[in-house]
């Protein structure tokens, strides 16, 4: 048999089991949950938006369920209900569809090839990543789908990709009015300068190109002319599009007449049908372009079929990672070649036409993108993130799924934590010192498998965008042990209140009581910014350094693990002992210290992994307050309205205190970036630990006069009247 000191309590080990449980199975999804979020492409506003709500709810239910419980003797009942209703809210969460934003580029073509390019805002994580990519020797596929709203792309696409299905495949011939103002002779060939046409019924200059980079049109026309010796010269020949000082000429030269025709005043407006080679397309798309006659319906591009061409063209396109370089924050990389649909292979580029006025003018598209390599989607996401001004909509049905599983699983955790640590006072009885340590279960649970879960959805995940399918399986696994646990739980309370809401509201006109709940507010505005923003701002600081985004969860569940084993579990074991000899009210003051030394730490971050040293402080802003305030609460709850008390507490804390904090740091954190938003909450902290010391001092007299009411005096049954902030102490001694 084992000696007395080393006997285990057998009543306490269901509820020591919950604690390790529970927080095993909501430690591989809550911290991560706003990171989560992140991936989803909500942003710092709409997350603080949604972790503003989210503590309203739990002020709502928690004093609610605990009314309930209290009023009807159905703690257990309720305490096993919500741990199914988190676990199913939780595991609808996995089911959220992932709307991944659509990465756009500028696809640029030219004589050297055809290039992606995206700018972006100064970035040394984006520059970290485009350097380690392009050291990379081997190739990746996009699928892409590029706009091609203007016709002269296609032009493009047909004559330099040489894709035939996407050219003017359909068009034999061009008929249109041309207006001959002049006929010269030269090498005995008489050419008939063109003035204007009129295609389609719209009047145009009939300019052309010649050269070694451009289109020869040559192509044979019938011209039925209104002059009678320009008409009977011609007779049924045919008459060759040339291009002389770059306008459209007619050339001839099989008439012995054509000498006569030159010796006269030429001018008349012929009609024109000129035969068209299916197999030589660009030569109309030359025509068009050179007439600026794109609008017409001759010249709108159609396929085989007399159809337009689509206002997209999809490819899937080789990228070579080596080509990728930074040049004054836009990214470029090169397009080995093109694979169509069909399975053909094309090399893409564009010949650079530098004698002509509007050459400038290269191949652009804007391009959706989705690589086979996670790195490139990363770096052209990124760029695009950093130069987006304004925000699309948030509040997508994606949104509201997202928020209405969180709501539900926000205030199934509520009401679970709350209930666990009634049943838990009320399983210690006049032991309450010891509450830490029963708590610390919970901590070692949550320090174990936040790390490990940070380790394995690294391990599972490609890159920055992170698979968190191994955290949703963890948390249903660990969750169904929490139930089956609680099963084992005896919640029989002998205490009864007669008048409920009445003792509520005689413990809350009290001064200590109000100064109390004001503490837990500004607690809770640290805490609500510490849960929700503290992992953002590690993402931000882990992108200054190339070494860190690689591995940002399993920092990140370093970090959990040491606020667990060196910062909660420890104060947790002894938080008796230091309230018994600190007391309440200086370790209040105490923890806002703590908070604000933190949090100021953390604005000063540049290297990511230097936060692990800071998040020992976890020790005093939780393992100490948490403590501080449960059983704070707990001792001056009248009988039979501990539940109650309990869940409104918790519901100030966070329904108040964490939610303000939620919404403000999301502002914050929007306009100003994580640095800034952490320092002003750290000066904040402090303020009020200077604020919180000076009431203390200012009423202390006022306070040890505060009376008892004759509502609740049951429950400071033998403490001494002038010394109520330490009754922790008092009924430890009493104990001893």
């Amino acid at each position: 048999m084992l000696p007395s000191k080393m006997q285990v309590n057998k009543k306490l080990l269901p509820i020591k089991g919950h604690y390790f449980f529970f927080n095993a199975g909501t430690a591989p999804l809550v911290p991560y949950l706003t990171t989560y979020a992140r991936q989803l492409g909500f942003s710092s506003t709409t997350v603080g938006l949604i972790y503003t709500v989210l503590p309203i709810c739990g002020l709502i239910a928690k004093p609610l369920f605990g009314v309930i419980a209290d009023r009807f003797k159905l703690q257990k009942s309720i305490f096993i209900l919500f741990q199914f209703v988190t676990i199913i809210s939780f595991s609808a969460i996995y089911f959220v569809p992932h709307n991944r934003p659509k990465i756009n580029v500028e696809l640029n073509c030219g004589p050297a090839g055809t290039v992606l390019t995206s700018c972006y805002k100064d970035s040394p994580s984006l520059d970290c990543k485009i350097q380690a990519t392009g050291d990379l020797n081997v190739t990746s596929t996009c699928k892409m789908e590029c706009n091609m709203g203007n016709p002269r792309m296609w032009e493009t696409v047909c004559e330099y990709w040489h894709l035939p299905q996407y050219c003017y495949s359909n068009t034999d011939r061009i008929r249109y009015t041309s207006h001959v103002t002049n006929v010269t002779l030269k090498d005995d060939c008489a050419y008939f300068s063109a003035n204007s046409v009129i295609l389609d019924g719209l009047k145009f200059t009939p300019r052309c190109r010649i050269g070694q980079n451009y289109v020869d049109v040559n192509e044979p026309c019938s011209l039925n002319c209104t002059n009678e010796n320009l008409s009977s010269v011609i007779g049924r020949e045919k008459a060759n599009m040339t291009c002389v000082d770059r306008h459209l000429n007619y050339r001839l030269c099989t008439n012995s007449s054509l000498a006569d025709l030159t010796k006269q005043n030429i001018e008349s407006d012929c009609q024109a049908d000129c035969v068209l080679d299916k197999k030589t397309p660009w030569r109309l798309m030359e025509i068009c372009e050179e007439w600026h006659a794109d609008v017409t319906e001759t010249c709108y591009p159609k396929t085989s079929n007399d159809e337009p061409f689509p206002s997209k063209l999809s490819f899937t396109a080789t990228l070579k990672l080596s080509s990728m370089i930074s040049v004054e924050n836009c990214v470029y990389i090169k397009l080995k070649n093109i694979i169509m649909d069909n399975g053909t292979i094309h090399y893409p580029y564009c010949e650079m036409k530098t004698d002509y006025q509007n050459t400038s003018q290269l191949f652009e598209s804007n391009c959706e993108m989705n690589c086979d390599n996670t790195m490139v989607n990363e770096i052209f996401e990124e760029s695009q993130e950093s130069t987006e001004v304004e925000e699309s909509s948030q509040f997508t049905s994606q949104f509201w799924m997202f928020f209405m599983f969180m709501i539900i699983s926000w205030v199934g955790q509520a009401v679970v934590v709350t209930f666990a640590d009634a049943i838990c006072f009320n399983l210690l009885g006049t032991e309450v010192a010891q509450y830490g340590k029963q708590r610390l279960w919970g901590s070692v649970g949550w320090g174990i498998f936040s790390f490990l879960t940070g380790f394995l959805i690294d391990t599972f995940s490609d890159g920055a965008y992170k698979d968190y399918t191994v955290a949703f399986v963890l948390m249903f696994v660990f969750m169904m042990g929490d139930v089956i646990v609680s099963c084992f739980l005896k919640t029989d309370s002998t205490k009864m209140s007669l008048n409920i809401l009445g003792d509520v509201g005689t413990l809350l006109t009290s001064l200590p009581t109000f100064v109390f709940m004001m503490w837990t507010v500004a607690v809770g505005l640290c805490t609500g910014l510490l849960w929700n923003f503290l992992f953002w701002l590690l993402e931000d600081v882990s992108r200054l350094s190339c070494d860190s985004v690689m591995y940002i969860k399993t920092l990140q569940g370093l970090v959990s693990a040491i606020q667990t084993f060196f910062g909660e579990i420890p104060f947790l074991f002894v938080s008796g002992y230091i309230l018994k000899k600190v007391g309440h009210v200086k370790m209040m003051s105490l923890v806002l210290f703590a908070f604000g030394v933190r949090f100021i730490l953390y604005s000063f971050l540049t290297n990511a992994w230097w936060i692990l040293p800071i998040e020992m402080l976890q020790g005093i802003t939780f393992g100490m307050f948490y403590p501080t305030m449960t059983s704070y609460a707990s001792i001056v709850s009248p009988p039979g309205t501990e539940t109650t008390i309990q869940g409104l507490v918790g519901a100030v804390f966070e329904g108040v205190g964490a939610s303000l904090g939620s919404f403000i740091g999301g502002q914050l954190y929007h306009h100003y970036q994580g640095w800034i938003t952490f320092r002003i909450y750290g000066i904040g902290s402090l303020v009020c630990c200077a604020l919180h010391l000076t009431v203390q001092y200012v009423f202390k007299d006022k306070i040890q006069r505060v009376g008892l009411s004759q509502g609740y005096v049951s429950v400071f049954r033998n403490e001494q009247q002038n010394d109520m902030v330490f009754m922790l102490q008092d009924m430890g001694d009493r104990n001893s």
